[in-house]
């Protein structure tokens, strides 16, 4: 402990802390904050065990037992993420800086070598700031996932040597009677070399696997019943297991090319982005590239976590990302969009410091990757989260503009102008058709039945609305799905079972609120609608509902 360090810090740093907002009406994790502060000021942080910490703070009896209880561990997360809250604010310009390292009860506290604040909005380059933080160290639990595509950062460094730290993908030749297997293996190759966080390999001439190859995709373009289909598999080359597999029906007529890249390309780059992010998840962060942060943090499908602090982590690699490369782009837009995303459905991220630093990252990335459609989709998720549906509905369309093949972009570009307004019979069948053309396991399709479930919602088609949330909510879930989820229940007259889903949830968003939701959420989404007040009226009616059950 660094004798310079007084009580004195300790006290000015809780005052600040409580002054911004981000403990919310918590007088008790204050009292625990500063418990854990001044316990390690004092020299006495090796005597900080849950069960002295249940007593002194929880008021709980000498027969506590840690091991069936699990107020102090959960409190102590509560408590992490309070303090993530506050260091992306502008109150964090104390003397020191105090985190709890995951594992453990005992705080570092260190002086803060220079202080420049992340909500800083600024014309000239963002300032690198020293940050020590601890987070590094958390496998990140894999979970029901989501998300997106792969044809990711087309534009930045050279590739690195596979032996280095990008993931390593053989892609062979397709087997065939023909040159189609060869020619497909080319397209395959092309579709995945967008992505450098991937090196993409040919198998060596000698052997059938390259000495380097994390993965390895095989498979054959086969005559059947008199028509070619194209048989792909994606395999662990270190436990030969098959991660993924798919068969497409290619018509007579029909350009190889466009088959393939669509309905095959598309689904293995969503696949290959998982798993990729599962390897990288297992490294030092500290010696990744931009662009492999670029990768753990984005709005793809991976290992991911319901939960405020797991995106506060998204938020830390990013700025990582910056400190390495301060004019990478596609930093700034997940930065964009996850601040964004924060602000508009929990309430202690909800600060104008934080709006405006969504707005400049937004910025910023439009000034150094226009071209990108990576970047240029973040960008539109931030806006769609500031409730500039308009902005964001334009931005989608130039993301399918430069890539046509993002059929997400394209599907998202259909279904945003209804945020809050009425979809009529054909958007809504083209939404539906556009989920039930997408594999049952696509894990992307939590996005689309989700927004089917809000299509329904404002066309007062309550069960139907249900049963695509609650569908969606077996593959990944966030605020907005859950709360609406608690909004259908209620309307249908299950109001106890509406408190239990967010109930739930509040182990991960502690301070998650359906208050916040009928007074910012979703009035900042309907903010261009004049006609959005039903759609307002039913997150109202749920707050209510939930006052005495919660």
């Amino acid at each position: 402990m660094t004798p310079t360090i007084t009580l004195q810090d300790v006290d000015a740093y809780i005052e600040r802390i409580r002054a911004s907002g981000a403990m919310g009406k918590s007088e008790r994790r204050l009292r625990l904050l500063e418990h854990l502060a001044k316990a390690e000021v004092l020299d006495k942080g090796d005597q900080l065990k849950a069960y002295t910490i249940a007593l002194d703070i929880f008021d709980k009896s000498e027969d506590f037992d840690p091991s069936t209880d699990s107020i102090v561990r959960v409190e102590v997360g509560r408590l992490r993420t309070a303090i993530a809250v506050f260091e992306a604010s502008t109150f964090a310009d104390t003397d020191i800086r105090i985190d709890i390292p995951v594992g453990t009860y005992r705080p570092s506290i260190t002086h803060r070598a220079t202080y420049t604040p992340t909500a800083q909005i600024a014309a000239e380059p963002r300032a690198t700031r020293q940050r020590k933080s601890n987070w590094w160290t958390v496998a990140v639990t894999a979970i029901a996932t989501t998300l997106l595509w792969i044809g990711w950062l087309e534009f930045y460094a050279p590739r690195q040597d596979p032996a280095e730290n990008a993931i390593a993908v053989q892609i062979d030749d397709l087997k065939g009677s023909d040159q189609s297997g060869q020619q497909a293996g080319l397209i395959l190759r092309r579709v995945l070399a967008r992505n450098k966080a991937i090196t993409v390999l040919s198998a060596p001439e000698d052997a059938k696997l390259h000495p380097h190859a994390e993965f390895v995709l095989r498979g054959a373009i086969l005559e059947v019943d008199d028509q070619k289909q194209a048989s792909v598999e994606l395999i662990n080359a270190q436990t030969s297991r098959t991660v993924w597999a798919k068969s497409v029906a290619l018509q007579n007529g029909e350009r190889l090319e466009e088959t393939l890249a669509k309905t095959i390309g598309n689904e293995l780059r969503v696949r290959l982005f998982g798993v990729t992010k599962n390897v990288l998840e297992g490294r030092d962060p500290n010696r990744l590239s931009p662009e492999q942060l670029f990768v753990m943090a984005t709005w793809v499908p991976g290992p991911a976590t319901n939960a405020v602090e797991w995106e506060l982590e998204r938020i830390e690699l990013m700025q990582m990302a910056l400190e390495k490369s301060p004019e990478f782009g596609a930093a700034h837009s997940v930065l964009a969009d996850k601040l964004a995303y924060l602000a508009n459905v929990y309430g202690p991220s909800d600060t104008p410091a934080l709006r405006d630093q969504a707005h400049w990252h937004a910025q910023r990335a439009l000034e150094l990757a226009p071209l990108d459609p990576d970047v240029m989709f973040n960008v539109a998720q931030s806006q769609w989260h500031s409730g500039h549906i308009h902005d964001s509905e334009q931005t989608m369309r130039r993301v399918v503009a430069l890539d046509r093949s993002h059929d997400l972009a394209r599907f998202l570009a259909l279904v945003i102008p209804y945020t809050c307004r009425v979809a009529p019979d054909d958007t809504l069948a083209e939404a539906i058709g556009f989920d039930a053309n997408l594999s049952p396991d696509n894990p992307i399709r939590w996005l689309t039945l989700t927004w089917i479930a809000w299509l329904h919602l404002h066309r007062e088609e309550y069960s139907a609305a249900l049963e695509a949330e609650t569908e969606a909510a077996l593959i990944f879930q966030i605020p907005y799905t859950f709360m609406r989820r608690a909004v259908l229940l209620n309307k249908l007259g299950r109001p106890d079972a509406a408190a239990d889903v967010i109930r739930s949830q509040q182990v991960n968003w502690p301070d998650i609120s359906p208050e916040h939701f009928a007074k910012v959420t979703i009035p900042r989404l309907c903010s261009e609608e004049d006609s959005a007040a039903p759609f307002i009226e039913n997150y109202v009616t749920l707050a209510k509902a939930m006052t005495p059950r919660l």
